[in-house]
């Protein structure tokens, strides 16, 4: 009996222990209202199906990291999810760590498959801040408000969507990653800002939207052959944007002080190209073979070929056509001929009527 009751005190302990494991995600709401907090989190829901030598599958993996603790102070209406973020004085800010997402779908019939994805994920290093300020939002990490109204910002976005699919034997395929450099994002006094990657500061300024360093790199392959559109947008550097009215930045390395309808960008740079494997020429000559006639044809040396008809092919006369309405040698008018022989076929025949009358 004492053994038991020793089993079940045991099994109540680590219990406990187990809940309480799950529970330190220590999220802090101090004189907050509507605050909402949630450490990281991680689904990966998915399908399938196979019917008759047919099959489909797809899936939708999507987590939210990060390390730290979530913090709402005098604060109203705060979302937290994933950890390391501090909201203080603030109203209507949502803060989410890093996030990351992988949906992808497949299908198959015949020998036939194709396949697509999407992976998806905002990154940053250290942690969002939102201090004094309103209607705020950050995503990803490294991200910093105090006094702002309407600001967004985020990590680095990083997108990879790719396709590829084999059809009676052949393959295609085509992808196009997409991603913006840079992390730490900062706002302070600003209105209606939004900064994306990193690197980017916006003090006491009105419509602002910062970028940081960006590359596309579309590709698309069939069979032996691959082109790829390879574009980056800045380099290294920060952004950033002074007692401004309406300032674009993007990339890096750009300043705006003191302006209205400021527009800046790093430099462009693409490298479009076209990779094709080895192919047969259908109609190349071989090398021995050049200057050799073939069987059945008859060549001369040193005398102009004359040109033939081919059989079948009407060929135009090259001389000038005579011209109508004109006797040939002469160049009389045709008219002026016709006349006078109707005017003299008409003297002969009233000649002839009157000696019949005479006689």
């Amino acid at each position: 009996m004492r053994s038991r009751r020793l089993l079940v005190i045991a099994a109540v302990v680590a219990l406990t222990l187990g809940t309480a494991q799950t529970a330190l995600a220590d999220n802090n709401a101090t004189g907050s209202v509507g605050a909402i907090q949630t450490g990281p989190v991680g689904v990966t829901p998915t399908a399938g199906a196979s019917q008759a030598g047919s099959t489909a599958a797809a899936s939708v993996p999507v987590a939210v990291g990060g390390s730290g603790n979530n913090t709402a102070s005098n604060s109203v209406g705060a979302v937290q999810a994933g950890g390391g973020n501090t909201s203080n004085n603030s109203t209507g800010s949502a803060q989410v760590s890093s996030v990351s997402a992988s949906p992808s779908a497949s299908a198959g019939a015949s020998g036939n498959n194709a396949s697509a994805g999407v992976p998806l994920s905002v990154g940053g290093d250290g942690s969002n801040t939102a201090s004094n300020s309103t209607g705020g939002v950050q995503v990803g990490g490294g991200n910093s408000s105090s006094g702002s109204a309407g600001v967004l910002q985020a990590g680095s976005p990083r997108s990879a969507p790719a396709i590829g699919a084999s059809i009676v034997g052949a393959a295609v395929s085509a992808s196009a990653p997409v991603g913006v450099a840079g992390s730490g994002n900062n706002a302070a006094d600003s209105n209606g800002a939004a900064q994306v990657g990193g690197g980017n500061t916006v003090t006491r300024s009105f419509l602002a939207a910062q970028s940081g360093a960006m590359t596309v790199g579309t590709s698309a392959g069939a069979g032996g052959t691959t082109a790829s559109t390879p574009v980056t947008v800045g380099g290294g550097g920060t952004n950033s944007a002074t007692d401004s009215i309406g300032t674009g930045q993007v990339a890096g390395g750009n300043t705006s002080t003191g302006s209205i309808g400021t527009v800046q960008s790093g430099p462009v740079n693409a490298g479009p190209s076209v990779v094709s494997g080895p192919t047969a020429t259908a109609a190349s000559t071989p090398a021995s073979a050049a200057g050799k006639a073939s069987p059945g044809t008859r060549t001369s040396e040193g005398a102009p070929r004359p040109n033939r008809n081919t059989l079948g092919v009407t060929k135009t006369p090259t001389a000038v056509l005579q011209t109508l309405g004109q006797l040939p040698f002469t160049g009389l008018g045709l008219l002026l001929v016709v006349v006078l022989g109707l005017a003299l076929l008409a003297t002969g025949l009233m000649t002839r009527a009157r000696t019949r009358l005479s006689v």
